[in-house]
């Protein structure tokens, strides 16, 4: 084998060889705590919200005249708007809705279980009517859904108005009550000034911020439509239909009620906003993963050349003491594979360190081992494949060329 001729090349040739080694290593720690990184991202972006968000369109309305400073006229005008958009044949059903569920913006409380001294848990809330369970498309797995008695109307502050009744989520239920028996329990708020009775638990709901680490816990509560200042609607349409509704309800809204700017968005592009910054990232860690691997690649190829073109004489001899060509190749290709293996193993400890640092302090994931050997198996490929085109070249020196090379 040519590990003896290697080793002395590499220990004449330190400088080269180690600028591959350490090029190696750090594309291996870059490359690898990205990809987690990545990876993390894209989990969290395609993570289940429980909503059938792909067929949910989002209407908001701001009205402008005078008489929506009426709530019983407001009231007129919620019930006649979803009357007619629950009428139409391609709209499995339409709710209220005060805030919008993955937007970013919202609202939150903190509730625990009635009379515990426990600190409460933060949850974010909505309000919908009895058919928002079904224009969310989320999963009533306990209890029951609201009922047409129970729908008031939202105070503007006034706690004689807080809704009784409520429905959470799995998450939040669990974290509250880890016993079990959440139908029917009270939760209150820190004081246990005002509580409320949960009649359901639905499976799962992201409410307004996913991302964060109270994501999952989410409450609905009973309320009619709007007020003077917003009015908000969730409809949800039949598969294959939300395409041709999306222009259509604008004009529909505005011809139910002139006096009001209407705004028709998908929770698609809504989810997609509030994901905007995490999908620039996601660009940004493939283009530093594209760009890492090219660039180590290219310096294996450029360094590899050098070598072949520094070592011609060399080639020749060894080619006239009986050299065949794939020995040659064998040679530099082992070559390549000894120091890119090198570089892997220093790569690999640098890698964890890194990784370390990023997790105490930038709080990022722990990355899997798994990830780790696939990132390794990846660049010794790609060292290898790099290193093999000016190996090729150096499998067509001869004799005589080496000879003239003199």
């Amino acid at each position: 084998m040519e590990f003896g001729p290697i080793f002395r090349a590499l220990l004449n040739n330190r400088t080269r060889f180690w600028l591959i080694i350490v090029e190696v290593a750090l594309t291996l720690a870059i490359v690898v705590n990205c990809t987690s990184i990545f990876l993390e991202k894209r989990r969290s972006f395609n993570s289940p919200t429980g909503m059938d968000v792909e067929n949910i369109l989002v209407i908001n309305t701001e009205p402008f005249g005078e008489d929506f400073a009426v709530q019983d006229f407001v009231k007129d005008v919620g019930e006649s708007d979803l009357a007619r958009l629950r009428s139409r044949p391609s709209i499995i059903n339409a709710t209220p809705i005060h805030h919008i569920p993955l937007s970013g913006s919202g609202s939150s409380t903190g509730r625990k279980a009635a009379g515990s001294e426990l600190d409460t848990v933060g949850i974010s809330y909505f309000s919908v009517d009895e058919h928002g369970i079904e224009t969310l498309g989320v999963e009533l797995i306990d209890g029951r859904n609201f009922n047409q008695a129970e729908i008031g109307r939202r105070s503007d502050g006034g706690n004689e108005d807080m809704p009784r009744n409520v429905i959470v989520t799995k998450a939040f239920a669990e974290r509250v009550f880890p016993d079990g028996n959440v139908v029917g329990s009270q939760i209150s708020n820190g004081d246990d000034e005002y509580t409320a009775t949960v009649i359901g638990v639905i499976d799962l709901m992201s409410n307004c911020w996913p991302r964060s680490s109270i994501g999952k816990h989410t409450m609905l509560q009973p309320s009619a439509a709007g007020d003077s200042r917003e009015m908000n609607y969730l409809v949800r349409a039949e598969p294959g239909a939300i395409d041709t509704l999306y222009t259509e309800l604008e004009e529909l809204m505005i011809s139910l009620e002139t006096d009001r700017v209407v705004r028709v968005r998908t929770l698609s592009e809504i989810k997609l906003g509030y994901y905007s910054r995490t999908l620039m990232a996601m660009k940004i860690w493939a283009a530093v993963i594209v760009l890492m691997i090219i660039v180590t690649s290219l310096g294996i190829v450029g360094l590899t050349s050098f070598s072949v073109t520094q070592r011609t004489r060399e080639i020749g001899t060894r080619r006239a003491l009986g050299a065949t060509r794939s020995a040659i190749l064998r040679y530099f290709l082992i070559e390549n594979w000894l120091i890119t293996g090198i570089g892997l193993a220093i790569g690999t400890a640098l890698t964890i360190l890194l990784n370390y640092v990023l997790a105490e302090y930038a709080a990022a994931p722990k990355i899997d081992w798994i990830l780790l050997v696939g990132g390794a198996a990846v660049l010794w490929a790609a060292g290898l494949l790099s290193a093999l085109i000016p190996a090729l070249r150096a499998i067509t020196v001869t004799p005589e060329i080496a000879t003239r090379s003199v």
